[in-house]
């Protein structure tokens, strides 16, 4: 009898290791937060990052920058690229004061992410023409990637 229990047990706990591998799994599939490289535009110096985050079926998007001001400066998520930005925005993002801003997008991040689309920063409220950085959020734009 004790060695038909040692076996159940023992059976049990091989199953154990299964279930967090299968959880990391899972979270390996849903992606992780992401970071892409702002660059000056129009001879700002305003250079940093945005980082994007899943959170369920939103995004949390970070954006981190130097040479900026203490702001406020306008920033959003437009179709295109930085060469070629639609200027209406398509989300729009918490301004950067500071050199940061925090804003959750009410888009999954596989939405913004799937290409077509860019962070951009603005000199001013008063001045949107003026771009002072910007970012494709593209995987050869991808902090890290080799381009700065």
């Amino acid at each position: 009898m004790k060695k038909h229990f040692a076996c159940l047990s023992l059976a049990a706990f091989a199953v154990l290791p299964a279930i967090p591998v299968a959880a990391a799994d899972s979270m390996n599939s849903m992606g992780g937060a992401q970071t892409y490289t702002l660059n000056a535009q129009n001879g700002s110096g305003i250079k940093g990052t945005v980082t994007l985050t899943p959170s369920g079926s939103k995004t949390t998007v970070t954006i981190k920058v130097t040479g900026a001001g203490a702001g406020p400066e306008p920033a959003h998520i437009h179709s295109g690229t930085c060469a070629k930005l639609d200027p209406a925005p398509k989300y729009p993002l918490t301004s950067v004061v500071n050199g940061s801003s925090t804003t959750t997008v009410d888009q999954p991040i596989a939405t913004l992410t799937a290409g077509g689309l860019a962070v951009n920063i603005h000199k001013s409220a008063s001045d949107l023409k003026d771009y002072v950085s910007c970012g494709d959020l593209t995987k050869s734009n991808m902090a890290g990637s080799g381009k700065m």
